[in-house]
């Protein structure tokens, strides 16, 4: 009886192992599927001529589904209403695209669908895949080749549509922000060069635009462009460059708001640093002053005497250049801004130390400043106010592994309004010139100056910047260990800073110059470059 016990159990133990074993050893189901869809017939024809069908009809070897349909699918040219397609949602063996618009006559359709057809088990995308068919009794056959800058950034964008316009008698350049065009190609994640085909023969219009809301029509306020200057013919050997560019928004005043007992916020578009503001109100501001903020298009807009709690609206002017508009500023109850002066930032061997307040710094006194370093030696120093970004730059010569105390008495400082700090005192140290980089970047074959040479982080970062107005070498010292890229502007009308396009004027942007390669710049490195100029 024992021994049939223990025979009994040796079988169960034996047949869980083989089973464990089974589970263990369990088909993988084979290699992992890497081919993509196979096309076995369209109905009609891809290529097809006296094109009369509402629906098209394709069958594929495999179940597939559609992918980011929205982001892939290019119609050329554009359907006012989009086609039907399917499956969505779901897998079939067949894509099925349904007219839902009049095509117009003796024209060359293409419906381009990137890489939107995949298999249903492994997603392996169809490549590029094309539908084209004509109303007309032959298929265009023309090209265009040309290939996507970025005007300022290192990066070209992905997904640009490249537009052309037939320019005909009614064509006006005012068609981009109206739309559609006559062909429409977009550049989706591929390589930044593009060919435009099935085309007819003719003058066009070229633009790409990076868009937001994908509907082919161009909005400066969130949109990027990029356009070629002449008109572009068909056909032809040329590759024409579109180099994209954020367009600077025309002048404008978005709105005015009283965020301070005497404190408004004035937002903008365009270049208004440099706004005029006065009240409609003869004498209702004895004094003024306009601060900015650093990385916001708003102005503050400081005034003296606070306005009376009787009044419920101000009304404003602005002007700058040819620029004039009014507003209309709600009041409410608000507090007086009370000063506070901080540190920003830390100081440097590449950097001085720069003050900034929460009211506009009015005037200072050096004689109720002094630095001293850890030695308690007092240092020679200057002082510079930035008066639009309220900005106090303390300037002395800086040493390595050194400490530096700056001490303000009351009446150091003094505010929009007349008030004065407290004592108080802002430090520092610096560390060694082992513990930085330095680079020496060297122009060559610049004929065209000034040109400003900025040294920027991979998210294009402004960290050092010089204007060069010549060949030679220009040294940035003290730089932080880091990876950086190098560029050079041509600051063509020599107002210190990049400048955009504008396609209305025929205006292109200013020309930007990279380094092809990012620098690893280490600790105690010195890096030489040259950058050659056209």
């Amino acid at each position: 009886m024992k021994k049939t016990f223990l025979n009994t159990m040796l079988v169960i133990a034996m047949a869980i192992t083989l089973v464990q074993c089974a589970k263990r050893g369990s088909p993988t189901g084979g290699p992992i599927d890497e081919d993509p869809p196979e096309i076995l017939r369209a109905y009609p024809d891809n290529y097809s001529v006296n094109f009369k069908a509402q629906e098209i009809e394709i069958t594929f070897n495999e179940y597939i589904k559609i992918k980011d349909l929205q982001k892939q699918l290019v119609v050329s040219p554009p359907l006012k209403n989009a086609p039907l397609i399917s499956p969505q949602g779901s897998a079939s063996k067949k894509l099925t695209i349904k007219i839902t618009d009049t095509l117009a006559p003796n024209t060359t359709y293409t419906l381009n669908f990137g890489q939107s057809i995949v298999d249903n088990n492994e997603s392996n995308p169809y490549p590029y895949y094309r539908y084209v068919f004509s109303t007309g009794t032959y298929i265009d056959s023309l090209q265009l080749k040309g290939k996507i800058t970025d005007a300022l950034n290192f990066k070209v964008d992905e997904f640009v549509n490249v537009l052309l316009y037939k320019m005909d008698e009614e064509y006006t350049d005012s068609l981009i922000f109206k739309g559609p065009p006559l062909y429409v190609l977009n550049t989706l994640d591929s390589l930044s060069t593009f060919t435009m085909e099935n085309l007819a023969a003719g003058e066009y219009r070229m633009v790409g635009i990076k868009e937001e809301n994908r509907d082919l029509k161009f909005n400066p306020r969130s949109d990027k462009i990029g356009f070629v200057s002449d008109p572009v013919t068909v056909p032809s050997d040329v590759v024409y460059e579109l180099k994209m560019f954020e367009p600077e928004l025309d002048p404008s005043v978005k709105k005015a708001t009283h965020e301070g007992k005497s404190k408004f916020f004035i937002g903008y578009t365009g270049n208004l640093d440099s706004l005029k503001i006065t009240s409609q109100e003869k004498d209702l501001f004895d004094k003024t002053r306009i601060t900015k903020f650093e990385k916001k298009d708003t102005l503050q807009f400081w005034f003296q005497p606070e306005l009376e709690l009787e009044k419920d609206t101000v009304f404003l002017n602005f002007k700058y250049k040819d620029f004039e508009d009014q507003s209309k500023v709600t009041l409410k109850d608000r507090y007086l801004d009370s000063l506070t002066v901080k540190k920003q930032g830390d100081i440097s061997l590449a950097k001085p130390l720069v003050l900034t307040a929460t009211t506009p710094i009015e005037s200072y006194d050096l004689s109720r400043m002094k630095v001293i370093d850890k030695d308690s030696t007092m240092v020679n120093f200057d002082a510079k106010l930035d008066a639009l970004k309220n900005e106090l730059t303390i300037e002395f010569t800086r040493g390595e592994s050194q400490r530096y105390i700056l001490e303000m008495l009351p009446g150091a400082l003094i505010d929009f309004y007349g008030k004065t700090i407290d004592t108080t005192s802002f430090n520092g140290s610096t560390r060694t010139a082992g513990d930085y980089g330095n680079m020496e970047i060297t122009l060559n074959g610049g004929q065209n100056w000034p040109a400003i040479i900025q040294i920027v982080k991979e998210d294009l970062t402004v960290v050092a910047q010089k204007t060069a107005t010549d060949n030679g070498a220009y040294s940035f010292e003290f730089l932080d260990p880091g990876s950086y890229l190098v560029r050079v502007i041509y600051d063509a009308n020599n107002n210190g800073r990049y400048d955009a396009g504008n396609f209305l004027k025929g205006i292109q942007p200013e020309n930007v110059v990279y380094l092809p390669a990012v620098i690893p710049l280490q600790a105690n490195w010195d890096v030489r470059e040259t950058v050659i100029l056209e």
